[in-house]
């Protein structure tokens, strides 16, 4: 095999010196972006949960099963979610990161906005193929940005930073949208033009899709593209995509534990979702009471988690652990899976609303770093794409499992009205449990992975 051919990042390039000569964007700049960054990806998070706290009013609205609930949920979300991440990344890769990462929300957030409007099950279906569609573009593109804004030893601390919009955009989503839902049941039916009357689902909908779009004009207007950074590649040509899959597979043992173990992570927070139909066929608990209490635990748990997860991998990393990142989410899925298969099981709403802290702590520093770990064992020609591959991977898991399977169980297994909560102990249980220690079998690869990659940086980093 020549050395153009050769997948592994051993080859020394002759854009070295071009690579090391853009100075990095000022300090401040470079976290402002990643604010905007991470608000972006918080208000996806909020576009993609909401839903959950309207399952009652929309399953009542169109007369669906709770299976049918759990796929538009998890499934119609993913379809595009999962299939166009890759194009999207290789996209970003080649052109204008900012550009696309804010047409896209502006697209998706459209597309959560006409939620609100659909007139059908299969056009509320229809609105939730484009969300996914959307926010399919913000990560490759985000993480990419990002990456190339730091120097290398930052780049655990703000890339975990970015994700910690995850927690933020579920706390937004419960927070927000339990206080809406509260707030339009005091108030007098909703009439637009054309529209006509709408109920208070229709309006948590419309209402969420709205701050998105300013957001996205903030990303397009005020960001920068960096310069592409720690390229190994000496040409597009040699950043394809099928280059960037035979890169991937030359790091497989490393690759496939942490995309598919990681997929514990969304699987295990796509099937809360039905946590607001638990507690309310359970303990009673209404959507606004449990959004309340759940949103201010994710706005408070989760960033301390990520900011937790980060500080950890960093330190790690810099005492001389090349897989810090890779630890740090390995602990805090092992953490999350104890923690939330033990939830379901508390003998009152109070207890059960105790247990999301350490899971939704643990969780937080585990998927902040898990997505870390993916970018920083990888140069930067094929940043954006493997970016997709682990948002396309762990998501495909979780958003197919996840909420789909919890309803499939609701509806054919336990099926009494407290049933759900043993749906939700038999899915994070098993399922994630398998994931998780398939995560830790990796570790060892990983570390070979990083110091490969590092090796294969240090000459054209000399040039």
């Amino acid at each position: 095999m020549t050395a153009a051919a050769d997948p592994r990042p051993s080859t020394v390039h002759d854009a070295g010196a071009a690579d090391a000569s853009p100075p990095y964007p000022s300090r401040p700049y470079a976290w402002y972006v990643v604010g905007v960054l991470t608000l972006a990806y918080a208000i996806s998070l909020l576009d993609r949960w909401i839903l959950s706290l309207l399952v009652g009013p929309v399953k009542a609205h169109f007369q669906v099963s709770d299976s049918q609930m759990g796929l538009l949920m998890g499934f119609w979300f993913a379809v595009f979610y999962v299939t166009m991440g890759l194009p999207f990344g290789w996209l970003a890769d080649r052109y204008s990161r900012k550009t696309i990462a804010g047409l896209a929300m502006l697209f998706w957030c459209s597309m959560t906005a006409f939620c609100g409007l659909a007139k059908s099950f299969a056009q509320l279906s229809a609105a939730r193929l484009g969300i996914g569609l959307g926010e399919a573009a913000l990560s490759p593109s985000a993480s990419s940005i990002i990456a190339d804004s730091f120097p290398r030893e930052r780049q655990n601390s703000a890339l975990t930073f970015y994700n910690m919009g995850i927690s933020m955009g579920m706390g937004f989503a419960y927070l927000i949208g339990g206080l809406i839902v509260a707030w339009m049941t005091t108030q007098p039916p909703v009439v637009l033009p054309v529209a006509g009357q709408l109920e208070t689902w229709q309006v948590v909908f419309l209402a969420a899709g709205a701050p998105g779009i300013l957001v996205a004009i903030l990303v397009l207007l005020t960001v920068r593209e960096p310069a592409r950074r720690e390229r190994l590649a000496r040409s597009a040509e040699e950043a394809s995509i099928g280059r960037c899959l035979a890169f991937v597979k030359s790091r497989r043992g490393a690759f496939a534990p942490l995309l598919i173990g990681m997929g514990a992570s969304p699987l295990m927070g796509y099937a809360w979702q039905w946590l607001p139909t638990m507690f309310d066929r359970v303990w009673a608990w209404k959507a606004p009471q449990f959004s309340f209490a759940y949103g201010c635990v994710l706005l408070v748990c989760g960033p301390l988690g990520a900011i937790l997860g980060g500080t950890l991998a960093s330190r790690w990393y810099k005492a001389g652990n090349k897989d810090g990142p890779y630890r740090a989410a390995l602990i805090g899925m092992v953490i999350t899976t104890i923690s939330s298969a033990v939830l379901p099981l508390m003998p009152s709403p109070e207890l059960a609303v105790a247990m999301l802290v350490p899971a939704s702590i643990s969780g937080a520093a585990g998927a902040s770093c898990g997505a870390a770990a993916a970018v920083f064992m990888t140069p930067g020609e094929f940043r954006a794409q493997v970016s997709s591959m682990y948002t396309l991977t762990i998501n495909g898991i979780g958003l197919i499992f996840g909420p789909t399977s919890v309803g499939l169980f609701n509806d054919h297994v336990f099926t009494a009205p407290d049933g759900v909560r043993w749906s939700l102990v038999v899915v994070v249980a098993v399922a994630c449990g398998l994931l998780t220690l398939y995560l830790a079998s990796g570790r060892r690869a990983y570390r070979e992975a990083v110091e490969s990659l590092e090796a294969a940086q240090r000459p054209a980093a000399a040039n």
